[in-house]
């Protein structure tokens, strides 16, 4: 088959899985698909550690001052969790935008690439993610997995391989050089990846950038450079936005009032939390939560 026989059956297996409006996770552990049926205006997100397939419509993701714009056919890829600003610029109900994502298992990946003959790794810290076109293979990939869930029996047997396959492809595809740059140890985005773990384990925790940067090997400023470089934010920066996400999730998933979520995610005070929290969203924790 050829590309666009390819993209068209993966195209319209997802639609039929996307009734309306939302994103649906299933039986494939990782593999979540998303509608939208509107243009919508930007919010506040974390782009977390996956791959991205656009089907229809655009997105566009905004990581400090620059501007990822993706279509169909194309790829975003996360090689660590950013804090950016998301929006689809292309959607209606007529043509909605369609994505399906898969997680990446960066331990996965890691080994994968170990067992691969040796492959270049880029140069300096670059931004935790990069947008390159799919390619065949990978669209075929894809395509296998999601039709796994027409016969769900076989997920266990299968999903892991094709899994393990389209890291593989991933790997020495167009956004193999990004991605290697964080699975291969002792690179700096390796060692800014391994502090950004340390941070999403412990964001209710004061933090030093002298012990952060020690967990780097890094010298304090050089770390903070590169940090920012990564995640075009500090590590402060970057610990408040860990903060503000995970107290609006125990808002709205745990049922946690602004004082409860305020002091689980480490602030001292639920008055600053709030004040915080409407200059990252927008909108006070109450009025957010009530929407």
């Amino acid at each position: 088959m050829n590309a666009s026989v390819i993209y068209s059956r993966l195209k319209k297996a997802v639609l039929k899985r996307l009734p309306r409006p939302g994103s649906y996770s299933c039986a494939v552990p990782g593999l979540e698909f998303f509608r939208v049926d509107e243009s919508k205006r930007s919010e506040n997100c974390f782009y977390k550690t996956k791959i991205v397939l656009m089907l229809q419509g655009r997105k566009r993701a905004l990581i400090g001052g620059d501007e990822y714009s993706y279509g169909p056919g194309q790829c975003l890829v996360s090689g660590v969790d950013v804090p950016g600003t998301s929006y689809v610029a292309e959607g209606s109900p007529e043509k909605p935008a369609l994505a399906i994502s898969l997680a990446l298992d960066m331990g996965m990946v890691s080994r994968l690439l170990s067992e691969m003959p040796t492959l270049p790794v880029g140069g300096g810290p670059c931004r935790g993610i990069a947008v390159a076109d799919a390619d065949l293979g990978m669209l075929d990939a894809f395509l296998r997995l999601v039709g796994l869930l027409d016969s769900e029996g076989d997920i266990p047997i299968f999903a892991p391989i094709i899994i393990r396959e389209i890291y593989s492809r991933l790997l020495v595809g167009p956004l193999g050089g990004h991605i290697r740059g964080f699975c291969t140890y002792g690179t700096q985005n390796n060692r800014i990846m391994r502090a950004v773990d340390w941070l999403k384990g412990n964001y209710d925790k004061p933090i030093k950038i002298e012990e952060l940067a020690r967990r780097a090997n890094m010298a304090p400023t050089t770390f903070h450079r590169h940090f920012r470089k990564v995640t075009s934010v500090s590590p402060i920066q970057y610990q408040k936005n860990l903060r503000l996400h995970e107290g609006k999730r125990l808002m709205i998933a745990e049922n946690e009032t602004v004082a409860e979520a305020a002091y689980a995610v480490g602030y001292e005070s639920p008055t600053q939390f709030s004040r915080e929290y409407k200059r990252l969203f927008g909108v006070s924790p109450k009025r957010d939560v009530s929407a």
